[in-house]
């Protein structure tokens, strides 16, 4: 199940709610990476007809966090390293940058507001709210986004970084425990190297604190090699929508898990 019918406020649309719910579900691997679904049971699934979820599904084709085939249906992306690798590049770029400018810019109010954010991830912590946790941290981002005077960037960022969530979703719920203390204490460096007005400071730990998940991937993949995989009988499919130098690298890819 994806989520209960849809209850659509008056601000959005239901093409939108549509699609945020099933983006929900491939981040959240409520819809595992690799399985088929079905536009017409998404659509009873949601209570929605089915030009909305076709719209989503399109969208998430060129988000390529699903894949369409002709005759055999629509296929949830699995983990990719490539796209897991871009997205880092992407993050770790702009919000080193942006952590640098926001040491260079903050004010009182802004170091202020910033430690309010860490009050905040250290109450959710304490009760084990990890969806209010992970929701704090995003706001934290781009919290320092803004203060840097950048706030649209951040739409970006979060463009990127799903590719960066749906392994630390998959690290948490397939694999292991996703330690959270250390999230919080990197982010109280970061608050202290902003207020103290150090821009290399505050871009070394907001490095540091990005690559943590290159680790995470690393072990999810040893742990769980089959969420990286798409079923074989569809991976020469993929060359008529990424062409053969990306099929190629989802095979040799697979072929290194096995």
């Amino acid at each position: 199940m994806i989520a209960t019918p849809l209850q659509t406020p008056a601000s959005a649309s239901v093409s939108e709610e549509v699609y945020r719910a099933i983006r929900g579900a491939i981040l959240d691997l409520t819809l595992e990476p690799g399985s088929t679904i079905s536009e017409n049971a998404l659509a009873r699934e949601l209570g929605a007809s089915r030009t909305p979820v076709r719209e989503a599904i399109q969208r998430l084709e060129r988000e390529r966090l699903l894949f369409v085939f002709p005759q055999r249906g629509t296929v949830v992306a699995p983990l990719d390293l490539d796209e897991f690798r871009s997205a880092y590049f992407v993050r770790s770029s702009l919000e080193c940058s942006a952590a640098a400018e926001a040491a260079r810019l903050a004010g009182p109010a802004d170091v202020a507001r910033l430690r309010q954010h860490v009050d905040a991830h250290t109450a959710a912590l304490a009760v084990a709210d990890e969806s209010t946790f992970f929701a704090l941290n995003d706001a934290f981002h781009l919290e320092i986004m803004t203060i840097a005077g950048v706030p649209s960037v951040w739409s970006v960022v979060q463009n990127a970084k799903v590719h960066l969530d749906r392994v630390r979703i998959a690290h948490l719920t397939r694999a292991s425990t996703y330690p959270l203390a250390p999230i919080v204490e990197e982010h109280r460096q970061l608050v202290a190297a902003i207020a103290a007005g150090t821009p290399d400071e505050a871009a070394a730990v907001m490095h540091a604190h990005i690559a943590k998940v290159l680790h995470r991937v690393d072990l999810l993949r040893d742990l769980r090699p089959e969420l990286f995989e798409m079923p074989r009988e569809l991976t020469a499919q993929i060359r008529t929508i990424s062409g053969p130098a990306a099929a190629g690298r989802r095979l040799h890819s697979n072929d290194k898990s096995q």
